[in-house]
């Protein structure tokens, strides 16, 4: 696992924060659930790209331009942004990888990377072997994609957390 704070320089950031975090016309999709059918946590969702191919051409533009050379990207395979609220209780969501249904062989060599847009009391847990990695804003980690990890709910911080999710080769 390889941490970096401070990724981007504050006019990059600013960028990212005005087309994207605190845009009033991104586009935000409602999902009932989180992480897994059924488990009750609403969250906002933004498929930026998935299916070899950008779904929102103008923000992908923007975060390809920031984030490919940090990643060293050969191919995307999925990017997207999370969005979640501030709760009264803290709870871990559900450990997973983000590549569920696809086999060990296509995912050995995939990457998973989080971005924090936003600073809360909701780390990033992985579950072996147990490590956490705060929600601090323009903060990156990277990881094996086949890691299983999870977020947790924030009771303090930001209203909202936000993160952008890369998973790439």
């Amino acid at each position: 696992m390889k941490i970096i704070d401070n990724l981007l320089s504050e006019q990059d950031f600013n960028i990212i924060k005005k087309r994207i975090i605190y845009n009033p016309s991104f586009y935000w999709s409602w999902n009932p659930q989180k992480v897994f059918k059924g488990d009750g946590q609403e969250t906002l969702v933004s498929t930026i790209y998935k299916g070899h191919k950008p779904h929102l051409d103008d923000h992908f533009i923007t975060l390809h331009t920031f984030f490919a050379a940090h990643l060293d990207v050969i191919g995307w395979h999925r990017i997207k942004v999370n969005c979640t609220w501030k709760t009264t209780t803290y709870k871990v969501d559900g450990y997973h990888n983000d590549y569920g249904g696809l086999s060990d062989e296509r995912i050995a060599n995939m990457k998973t990377a989080i971005f924090y847009c936003t600073t809360t009391d909701a780390p990033t847990v992985f579950d072996v072997p147990h490590e956490s990695v705060d929600c601090i804003e323009n903060r990156l980690v990277i990881f094996e994609g086949s890691r299983r990890h999870s977020s947790t709910t924030h009771t303090e911080g930001n209203e909202r957390r936000i993160v952008i999710n890369f998973n790439y080769f």
